[in-house]
This record gives C-alpha cells, sequence and structure tokens, in this order.
C-alpha cells in the first residue's frame, strides 16, 4: 500500500477488514507512508476497530435512516471522524469534519455530493450536541450489566456475558477496558544482540525508549516508537514477542541439544526462542498447517542465525501426520488454534468474527492435538499445550481432560523453571499449577499454559 495520506490509508485498511476480512496489523505492517503518517493510521485503525460498535451508536442517534441503509464506505467514513471527534484532543474537530467530507465524496458511488451532504449534516449535528453523543448506553436492567458494557466498550454480548461469569463484574469491566487500550511491545533480546542493557542503548540511539521486562531477564519492554523499522531490528538483534508467549517458551524447559517439536508454529516465536535455548547441537521443527505461514518463520530464523530451527507443512490433528511415534522428541510444545481472546487488544477487529459455535469446534481440535501429539514425547520428555485465550473450554478443562484421559503423563508444576517474579502468575486451578495470564491484572496476553511430564 502507498497511500499519500494517512486517513485514506485507515479508511483502505478499514475498508478491507470489513469487507474481505482482511487483518488490520497485517495491512498495517506494509504501509509505505513517513513513520509519523503510519503511527497516525494506526491510532485510527485501531481505535475505529475498538470503538466500533460505539461509535455505530452515535451514528445511529444522529442519523436520518437505520444503520443497516448507510452504504457501508460512508460508514466507515463515519466512523473515521467520529472517533477523531470523541476520542481524539490534538485533530481540531472541525478538520475531522471537512477531511470527512471530502473522503465521502472520494468513495461515494454514483451521488457523491449527496453523500458529502448527508456526512456533513450528521457530524456538525453531533459538533452541535456532543452531550448527545457522548451519553453513555441506557443501562436497562440494573442487575444486567451486560447490554451496557457490550455497546460502552464495543465486544459482543455474548462475549461479555461469559466473561461476567468468569471474572465478575468489576473484573469483566476492567478486562473489557484493558481489551480497548493499546498493548505494550515487548522485545526478546537473541545471542546476536548480546545483553540487554546493550540492546537498550542501541534502541535508545534510535529514539526507541525501553524498559526492563518484570517476568524475563533477556526481554525488554518498549515505551514508544517502531522497534521493528530500526538497525537493530534488521540485525537480529531482538525479536519481537510478548512476554506471556516468551513464559510459554521458558517452561519447555529446553536445554543444549534437545530435540523439539512445536506442532503450530507460525509466526514462530516460540520456536525460535526454543532453538536459541538448544543451540546448534539441537533441533527444533516448526510446523504449521499452511507452508506460507511458515515463510516468514524461516525468514526470522535466518535473520537470527538459526539454522537448527526447521520449518514443517505439517497436520498434527489428523492420524496421518508425517512424524510416527518413533520419532519421539525431548519437549513437544503444543500452542494450539484458539480463539484468541486473549489478544483482542492487539487484534481488535477479532471480538466481531468469533461466535459461541467457534470455541465447541476449536476446543474439538485442540484436543486432537494433544491426544495426537502425546505420542511424540519420548519417556521423560515433557508436553507443552499452551492457548491465547480466556476461555475455560479451551484452556483449563482442556487440561483436566488431557490429565484423565492420559494417567502417563503428570502435569508439572512449572515455577521451577520460571523467575521469582513470574511464578506469581502460576495459578492452582482445577487441573493443577498452570501458568494463567490477563491482560488487565497483569499487563500481558491472556494466555493458559500447562506442562506434562510423560512417566519412564
Amino acid at each position: 500500500m502507498g497511500e499519500a495520506d494517512p486517513r485514506q490509508a485507515a479508511f483502505d485498511v478499514l475498508r478491507r477488514v470489513d469487507q474481505e476480512g482482511a487483518w488490520s496489523s497485517v495491512l498495517l505492517q506494509h504501509l509505505t507512508l513517513p513513520q509519523r503518517d503510519i503511527a497516525l493510521a494506526t491510532e485510527l485503525v485501531y481505535g475505529v476497530l475498538r470503538r466500533q460498535m460505539r461509535l455505530d451508536q452515535v451514528i445511529e442517534r444522529f442519523a436520518s435512516r437505520p444503520l443497516d441503509r448507510i452504504d457501508p464506505a460512508l460508514k466507515i467514513t463515519l466512523r473515521l471522524a467520529l472517533y477523531q471527534i470523541l476520542h481524539l484532543t490534538r485533530i481540531p474537530p472541525h478538520a475531522a469534519v471537512n477531511e470527512a467530507v471530502e473522503m465521502a465524496r472520494r468513495v461515494a458511488g454514483r451521488y457523491p455530493e449527496a453523500a458529502a451532504g448527508f456526512v456533513n449534516g450528521l457530524l456538525r449535528a453531533v459538533l452541535r450536541d456532543r452531550p448527545r453523543a457522548e451519553a453513555a448506553p441506557e443501562a436497562g436492567d440494573p442487575g444486567d450489566p451486560a447490554p451496557a458494557l457490550a455497546v460502552s466498550e464495543s465486544c459482543p454480548e455474548w462475549l461479555v456475558r461469559r466473561w461476567l461469569s468468569s471474572f465478575g463484574r468489576a473484573g469483566a469491566a476492567d478486562l473489557l477496558a484493558a481489551m480497548n487500550r493499546p498493548a505494550s511491545v515487548a522485545l526478546r533480546v537473541t545471542t546476536r544482540g548480546g545483553s540487554r542493557d546493550r540492546v537498550a542503548g542501541a534502541l535508545q540511539s534510535e529514539e526507541i525508549p525501553t524498559r526492563p521486562s518484570r517476568y524475563l531477564p533477556d526481554f525488554l519492554v518498549a515505551d514508544g516508537g517502531a522497534p521493528q523499522r530500526t538497525e537493530a531490528f534488521r540485525r537480529g538483534d531482538f525479536y519481537i514477542q510478548d512476554e506471556a508467549s516468551g513464559l510459554v517458551a521458558r517452561m519447555a524447559g529446553a536445554v543444549t541439544g534437545d530435540r523439539i517439536l512445536d506442532a503450530c508454529a507460525a509466526p514462530g516465536g516460540k520456536a525460535l526462542s526454543m532453538a536459541q535455548s538448544v543451540g546448534p547441537t539441537g533441533l527444533v521443527i516448526a510446523a504449521d498447517l499452511h507452508p506460507s505461514r511458515l515463510r516468514l518463520l524461516r525468514a526470522n530464523a535466518g535473520r537470527l542465525g538459526l539454522a537448527h530451527c526447521v520449518g514443517l507443512a505439517a497436520d498434527f490433528s489428523v492420524e496421518s501426520a508425517p512424524l510416527s511415534p518413533a520419532s519421539s522428541f525431548d519437549v513437544v510444545l503444543v500452542d494450539a488454534p484458539c480463539s484468541g481472546t486473549g489478544v483482542i487488544r492487539r487484534n481488535p477487529e477479532l471480538r466481531y468474527r468469533l461466535s459461541p459455535g467457534s470455541l465447541a469446534q476449536l476446543a474439538a481440535l485442540q484436543h486432537r492435538l494433544l491426544s495426537r501429539c502425546a505420542g511424540l514425547v519420548r519417556p521423560g520428555g515433557a508436553l507443552v499445550y499452551s492457548v491465547c485465550s480466556l476461555e475455560p473450554e479451551e484452556g483449563v478443562r482442556q487440561a483436566e481432560r488431557f490429565g484423565q484421559e492420559q494417567p502417563g503423563f503428570l502435569l508439572a508444576d512449572p515455577r521451577p523453571l520460571l523467575d521469582e517474579a513470574a511464578r506469581a502468575l502460576v495459578a492452582d486451578t482445577a487441573a493443577g499449577p498452570c501458568l494463567v495470564t490477563l491482560p488487565h491484572r497483569d499487563d500481558l496476553d491472556g494466555f493458559f499454559a500447562a506442562r506434562w511430564r510423560r512417566q519412564r
């Protein structure tokens, strides 16, 4: 994408997300604007997606027609303008209106002036009556906070109800608020980067401030800027990876010379971390169902000098997977496909694409993966299961079921593998001690992870 205007770039990304099912994070990575404009386009795209239901309610309050009768391109134009008016202080409201009117002319179909007039009239009405636009959703039944929370935090009501059941009223409200805040960017320092202090200094020289991770001694947290656009990144000094993902890789307990299978590896952060731990005398087979997703993993393995991290296109949920039980591994990691509810703050459109039915389908897939990968663990070896999900049927219930069906595997407490601060993230669940991270409590992606040891 090579747009010259960040608002137009944001519009184009949002239209593809809406009409093609594209992922905003992927599209934003390919913008070719100046860094300042990329930052604005990113703010607009993520802001609109995080507040879409609330913005649509404002449109409904002021529009002369039902929401479903407004042209999709004009809806996106209005959402962009309303986000700037209601949520950004550095953009003058009248400038946002004028930009939106011009955009309406560009994106409208047969009647550009009518579209511009409609957008202009609605947005100027909002400016005249901001209290009405900013009024909270009607509470309805005081004993049922789900409908108002769903609209105010732009999250489907069925998902809000699940989180109310899991975390309580205050916890669910905190979680929803956390999902609408930008996630921090964490960086795992590689052997090429040397020490954490050295990489922090290199990034500071490129105007990227960082601070040490609380949980992992080889991680930094960036406080701004675009670390992926630095010379330090191109040199392979670090890999961008959330701390929760780094903790899962640490739970593998990989040591020099180990043979490891990462059965669902792409995009590869955990596989690359474990490859660094096992060194060139070890082997990490990084498998994924989709060959196209392995390209980025191979590119990163080359950038980091990890030739012993080998990609493999394979589906370990089926019996015809290419590795037989005789191909036993010291560690098998099943970072299973999941709902992703723990990473909605990084993928805000995900909330609108999930359904209750998809959870049951994913849970069945996760069970097949765990059951079939268990046979690839050598006696005395470790099996690690993880999901970036907050849902119990993908996390603790999977671990409980596996423990009941596989008596030859004993759940192992992961705390001895973690540093002191990270041990507090291990919870004594119904399945036993497991890693549980929460965005609103820990400022980490939401993960569940369990580790078993296969008996000899």
